[in-house]
């Protein structure tokens, strides 16, 4: 138990730094190249689900990975580019994956649980500079402090379970837990960009923006522990435990990064809508 908890943290320091330097420099310059360090993580982070993906279900042959990881890396890529090729890339890799797996429908379903999320978080991410890097903080924040949330008060209170048949552990109270805490990192998220100028002066615009912030984050927290949710059903119905052994005492990529898979889509969604003028 306490060998297990010290690679969590060994693993959460490690990792932690890397994807946050990621998100926060960008692109790092060098002399007269620029190196993408976020379609980079991206595309990693793509190619590590396609490969525990094949993993999960037991299909260890290198074409269908390589198949999704592919259309992962390019999708990453060429978000800075137009969404709706992207979208082409996905639809494609989902169909050569679904041939090359000998016509098995949700195999192939594995392109799109892994690349739309990957092409929601490039868009987030290109779609508007001045302000793109704050946003993927504050969903990374939102959905880590729905784990949390969730957890703590999930431990602490217990009660009636909220799915038991998919995830044993999972209660009402955690679900609660999980809303209130991504709730209020919204609501502290929301006076980091006051404080740093980042929102436009004035009492009145600074309470829109963090209403919309704090009940943004109320429905991300729902939708990320239904992401939880639909990846212990997958699991489940594959009767495997983690979905792999990639990070030390955290199990696999999927385990950890769930709730950003339906997160992220719904947030690149709702950003398209605004940036297009539909709501």
């Amino acid at each position: 138990m306490h060998s297990n908890l010290f690679l969590r943290i060994v693993s959460a320091v490690i990792l932690a730094p890397v994807v946050l330097g990621s998100v926060w420099f960008g692109r790092l310059a060098y002399e007269d190249y620029s190196i993408p360090l976020y379609s980079i993580l991206l595309a990693v982070f793509g190619t590590a689900l396609a490969w525990e993906w094949g993993h999960m279900f037991k299909k260890e042959g290198a074409a269908n990975q390589l198949l999704i990881a592919l259309t992962a890396c390019l999708a990453a890529f060429l978000t800075e580019g137009n969404p709706l090729f992207v979208l082409w890339i996905v639809l494609v890799g989902t169909t050569a994956v679904f041939w090359k797996s000998g016509y098995q429908f949700k195999f192939a379903l594995g392109v799109p649980y892994i690349c739309l999320p990957i092409l929601s978080l490039g868009y987030i991410y290109y779609v508007n500079e001045s302000i793109s890097r704050e946003i993927v903080l504050w969903l990374f924040f939102v959905v880590w402090a729905t784990d949390i949330g969730g957890y703590i008060v999930g431990k602490t209170i217990g009660g009636p379970k909220l799915a038991p048949k998919i995830s044993a552990k999972k209660t009402w109270a955690g679900l609660f837990g999980g809303i209130f805490f991504a709730m209020g990192v919204a609501y502290v998220f929301a006076l980091y960009l006051k404080a740093n100028g980042l929102i436009p002066p004035g009492a009145e615009y600074f309470h829109h923006l963090t209403r919309v912030l704090v009940l943004s984050a109320g429905g991300l927290a729902v939708l990320s522990q239904a992401g939880d949710f639909f990846e212990s059903a997958i699991k489940r119905k594959l009767n495997i435990k983690d979905s792999s052994n990639l990070i030390p005492g955290h199990g696999g990529v999927f385990d950890r990064v769930d709730g950003l898979l339906f997160a992220s889509v719904a947030t690149a969604v709702a950003l398209a809508l605004v940036n297009n003028g539909i709501v």
